[in-house]
């Protein structure tokens, strides 16, 4: 029973990672004009930490930025920026992300980590806020 578990859970992986091809960034990194929202079109899915085996993280995310114009340095840098909330999410624990306030610290720490990564690449943290707009544990 348990390994059919872990095999359901792989294949929901799959199908979800599959479905990430037909995502890209649209011009102008998906928030375009002067909303200063830029959308991170592609989730992020991850592996993290359960006493359950095998779990998947799966966030959807937007950033808050300072300025429009640092839009195009967002998508400039977009690699090392996926890089960089890869890693944030990939440390996290089941448990740790249930709760609201698990969420809350997950998602300060990750808007700490880009805005770092932002300071060293062009000079200026961009960034805000980040907001999570979706946010599946399975």
């Amino acid at each position: 029973m348990k390994m059919m578990k872990r095999l359901l859970r792989f294949f929901v992986a799959l199908i979800l990672i599959s479905g990430l091809s037909q995502f890209s960034l649209a011009a102008g990194g998906g928030g375009g004009g002067d909303t200063p929202y830029f959308d991170l079109t592609a989730p992020f899915v991850v592996n993290i930490n359960s006493d359950d085996g095998l779990v998947f993280l799966q966030v959807n995310a937007q950033f808050k930025v300072k300025k429009p114009e640092v839009k195009t340095h967002l998508n400039t840098h977009m690699p090392a920026i996926r890089h960089t909330m890869m890693l944030v999410l990939s440390e996290q624990t089941q448990n740790a992300v249930r709760s609201v306030a698990g969420k809350e610290k997950l998602r300060a720490s990750t808007l700490k980590e880009v805005q770092t990564l932002l300071k060293e690449q062009i000079g200026d943290e961009a960034i805000d806020e980040i907001y999570f707009t979706g946010f599946i544990i399975q």
